[in-house]
Parts: structure tokens; sequence; C-alpha cells
């Protein structure tokens, strides 16, 4: 028996399956276009309109930049007017609080030169209660006198708060509402005088009306009185 030497050569066949898969792809795609074509596709169109889309999809990015653009203008142009609005604003409150303290002074100065009760010489100019913490109250007693009076006005002030202690009415004096348990407020003056101080209210007292007695050189018979609701938080305004 005779054996055969035959000379293999692995290159060759690494070659042909090579060129036969290429051969496979080139004819797996030719056969996959031509269905394309046989179904009415045509690869130009589409590359057209790829082209298209991709233009439109940078024209719309150019949009919405410019819509951003335009927000944030928007935006600051109605921030700095809400600035603007809040400034006036605060300025108006401002002018109108200057206004509100200018006619309180020309009535003050009118009540000096001609006040309504100027044939007794003495007037209440102003009597009010201004909340300052918790039960605690502020009192103001502006007295004033005829400019023409070349005297000293000298008398004594009285502060009444009626209210109710539980179920029942009570009323308490000065006495019993300041820390110096000061009965009566004593004045001297030539033109006016302002008379302030704190009020505490006791625990459970539930004021309702504040009155201010005035007893010009502390004669009962001359008394002038005069009686204010007292101050809620809606409404705690000077009663003149």
């Amino acid at each position: 028996m005779q054996l055969k030497v035959k000379h293999h050569n692995p290159w060759k066949t690494r070659v042909f399956i090579l060129l036969g898969a290429l051969a496979l792809g080139v004819g797996g795609w030719s056969l996959f276009d031509y269905g394309r074509y046989q179904a009415g596709y045509d690869s130009h169109e589409s590359d057209l309109e790829q082209l298209r889309l991709v233009a439109l999809v940078d024209e719309l990015q150019d949009d919405i930049e410019l819509l951003r653009e335009q927000k944030a203008q928007l935006e600051r142009a109605a921030q700095i007017e809400r600035q603007a609005y809040n400034e006036l604003d605060t300025n108006l409150k401002v002018l109108q609080g200057e206004i509100l303290e200018l006619k309180e002074e020309l009535a003050f100065y009118r009540g000096i030169v001609s006040p309504k009760e100027a044939s007794r010489g003495l007037h209440l100019q102003r009597f009010s209660l201004e909340s300052n913490g918790l039960r605690s109250y502020r009192y103001t007693v502006v007295l004033t006198q005829v400019l023409k009076n070349d005297g000293l006005a000298r008398g004594r002030v009285k502060l009444f708060i009626e209210g109710q202690q539980g179920n029942e009415p009570k009323t308490l004096d000065l006495a019993a509402l300041s820390e110096n348990s000061v009965k009566e407020l004593d004045y001297r003056f030539k033109y006016f005088q302002n008379l302030e101080g704190d009020l505490v209210l006791p625990k459970g007292f539930k004021p309702m009306r504040a009155t201010a007695q005035i007893l010009p050189g502390g004669r009962q018979e001359d008394i002038i009185e005069k009686t204010i609701d007292w101050p809620t938080e809606e409404n705690q305004k000077d009663v003149e």
C-alpha cells in the first residue's frame, strides 16, 4: 500500500470562504434593494427626504432657541415691572403716611389756635390707645390751651377702663393698670402737653371702653371727659 502526500494550502480555503461570504452579502443586499425597488422604495427620494427632515429639525431647534430667548426677556421685563410696582406702592404708602401725619399736626395746631372748646380754655385734643404687646397698651393724652391764654393750665387726668371680668362688669382705674400704681396724672403747661404711658390688662379681663377725665385745677365741676371704644386688631387708629 502506497501513501500519497497532498499539499494543503489553508490560505486558499480562507480566501474562498471570504469571497463566498462577500458574494452572499452583495447578493443579499442586491435582493434587499431590489425588493425595496419592487415595493416602490426610491433610495434617492429617501435621501432627499432625510435631508429635508434634518433641515426641519435644525429649523425647529432655532425656533425653540428663539422662543427661549423671548421667554427670558419677558420674564426679566415682568420682574422689572414688579419691582417698579413694589417701589411705587412703597413710596405711595410712605407719602400717605406723611400726609396723614401732616393732617394730624394741622388739626393739632388748629386746635391750639381755635379749639372747639375755646370758651373753656382747655381742650382735650387727643385720646388714643394702641397695642404694644400681649395685654399691653400705650395710651396718649394730648391737652391744648388757646394761645391767647398766657396763664399756665394745671390739673389732673384720670383714666378708666370698662369691661368684663368673667361674666361681671368691671371698671379699672389707672392705678390697677399701671406698674407704678399711679392713680392720676398731673398736667402743667402753657400751650400743650403730651401725656403717655403703658397699661397692662389683668388676665381674663375683656376691655370694652376707655374714658379720659380732665379735671382743670382739680375741680370735679369743670371736668372734661371723652370715651372711646377699645381698639381692636382691625381698628387701632387714634380717636380724635
